[in-house]
């Protein structure tokens, strides 16, 4: 029993933090109807769900999303690792089918593990190493992600770190090109903080020795990898720039302001706009911020042994990035320096900036435990730290887990669709438009649509995805200027945003269903054919 105390003490763990967070219905694949609510979490499933009835494999494509252009998964938010391990067994899967919960429990294990063997190298006691665990599994940017469960995937940050912090471990340049490769595979913005990490001891070798030479061949192999992965998920397509960078920025106090009253119990809230409380939300907690000043109290005992300072000018640039050209302090804006239009369109590829600063945040508990286990009393000083850590995050979790309450509840996948003639009318187009092409304007309600349209296998010529190509974008301008003509192929389903007027030439088509107008088609599409054949779902 000795040997499976650590597996199932960590499994404990992973579960209470868990159930703290979602309520675990969640797990349930065929409970979709919750991820269908106008947030992050449709958009996820659906592209997945797509994929699955109907995509390119080795590829990451669908073509049932943006339709002809097609999408792929990491424009949807969608996880492409988990894709490519689903595609072998799509066959015996229902088409309506989520794995959202799945990923956040796969999130949640990641992190206590990998947060455990950072510990467990440091930590003299098997206490003092699950309380260390737990504190780098507490910061509530990690469970603020709950719309994004690849962005959830912190683990990968805790992995760069572990590699990084042992010298000769991260000489072993194999581990993080394995690193790099699942990182891009799961999400763009996570990938950019990894090879940070990875950067950082690359210049570390560079600059000290003596495996210059690994480093730098290192740097080829990933850059030539890199260049093939690209081509192989065609990517190589202009995006349209949302020119919005800048608009989601990291406060100058975010790491002590928990931008939302409900975020906190100790500590007050400001913040400058709903954008900044979001993406740039990097609250530490009252217990990680006691343990930090706990450690800068103590910083004479000598410093940690781990070449952090190496990672000091990438930290630094991603924090750069992260603050961007408005500097915010609370809910004041102190500076708005924009940059050339140039500038703003060649960081349009992290444009939700505030993130950047995780791998920072990570770095510094880390630190500030390491720094803290080196005490006689940590345990004691661990222990208060983690209490007071669960305690101030009680009203965020409660918020958060609320917010998957409709998991729970079980009930149907379509409230905002309920009408049954909404499977007949979508089954007899060769194609959903949307009209006007605008992402935001009825989340909820372009969800619904999408996800009838995937169980059709009926495109979707417009969805919200997270970058756009510019081929697309070009076509989708082309057909707003036709719509508004009146001029829409006969065999085309238009769907309506709530107050766009039906042009005179279709007024014929025009159906409302569940209060919502659509341009019907006038004749039959042929009947659709899909790449792959989920089982229906009933």
């Amino acid at each position: 029993m000795r040997c499976l105390r650590v597996p199932l003490t960590l499994l404990l763990l992973a579960a209470a933090l868990f159930g703290w967070w979602v309520h675990p219905q969640v797990l349930d694949p065929r409970n979709v109807g919750w991820t269908l609510n106008g947030r992050d979490w449709g958009q996820n499933a659906l592209g997945l769900a797509a994929y699955l009835r109907a995509g390119t494999w080795p590829g990451l494509w669908t073509p049932l999303i943006l339709a002809p252009n097609g999408i792929h998964l990491l424009m949807m938010d969608s996880n492409p690792l988990l894709g490519l391990l689903l595609w072998p067994v799509r066959a015996w899967l229902p088409a309506s089918v989520q794995f959202v919960g799945w990923m956040m429990l796969a999130d949640v294990l990641l992190q206590v593990g990998f947060a455990w063997i950072l510990m467990r190298e440091r930590a003299p006691t098997f206490g003092t190493a699950l309380a260390g665990t737990a504190l780098l599994s507490l910061l509530p940017s990690f469970f603020g992600r709950l719309q994004h469960p690849n962005l959830a995937a912190h683990w990968l940050l805790l992995w760069g770190l572990w590699l990084f912090v042992d010298r000769a471990r991260a000489r072993c340049w194999g581990q993080w090109l394995l690193l790099i490769a699942i990182a891009g595979l799961i999400h763009n913005y996570l990938l950019l903080m990894v090879l940070a990490l990875w950067g950082s001891a690359v210049l570390r070798e560079g600059v000290l020795g003596p495996d210059r030479r690994g480093a730098f061949a290192c740097v080829a192999a990933a850059s030539g990898i890199g260049a093939w992965l690209i081509g192989w998920h065609g990517l190589t397509e202009p995006l349209v720039s949302t020119g919005t960078y800048g608009g989601f920025p990291m406060a100058l106090d975010a790491l002590w302001n928990p931008g939302a009253p409900a975020n906190s119990v100790f500590l007050p809230a400001s913040r400058y706009n709903d954008n900044q409380g979001f993406e740039g939300f990097q609250y530490l907690g009252a217990g990680l911020l006691l343990l930090l000043a706990a450690a800068l109290a103590g910083v004479r005992r000598g410093p940690a042994r781990d070449g952090m300072v190496w990672l000091v000018p990438a930290l630094a640039v991603l924090t750069a990035v992260a603050v961007s050209d408005v500097v915010i302090l609370g809910s004041h804006r102190l500076l708005h320096a924009r940059p050339p239009q140039v500038v703003i369109d060649t960081l349009d590829l992290v444009r939700a900036s505030g993130r950047l600063f995780w791998p920072a945040a990570y770095a510094l508990v880390y630190a500030a435990l390491v720094a803290v286990l080196r005490w006689r009393k940590a345990g004691l000083v661990l222990a208060a730290a983690l209490v007071l850590q669960v305690a101030d995050m009680v009203p965020m979790m409660a918020g958060l887990r609320a917010s998957t309450a409709r998991a729970s509840a079980g009930g149907a996948t379509f409230v905002r669709t309920r009408d049954p003639r909404w499977a007949a009318v979508i089954a007899a187009a060769d194609a959903v438009d949307v009209q006007p092409p605008e992402p935001f304007l009825d989340v909820q309600l372009l969800e619904e649509v999408g996800w009838r349209a995937m169980l059709a296998c009926r495109p979707m010529r417009f969805m919200y995805v997270s970058r756009v190509p510019r081929k697309a974008q070009a076509r989708l301008t082309a057909e707003r200027r036709a719509f508004l003509r009146g001029e829409v192929p006969a065999e085309r389903l238009v769907l309506l945003y709530p107050g766009e007027p039906v042009p005179a030439p279709l007024r014929a088509r025009a159906l409302v269903l569940d209060g919502v107008t659509l341009i019907a088609p006038a004749r039959p599409a042929s009947p659709p054919t899909c790449s792959s054949s989920p089982r229906s779902a009933s």
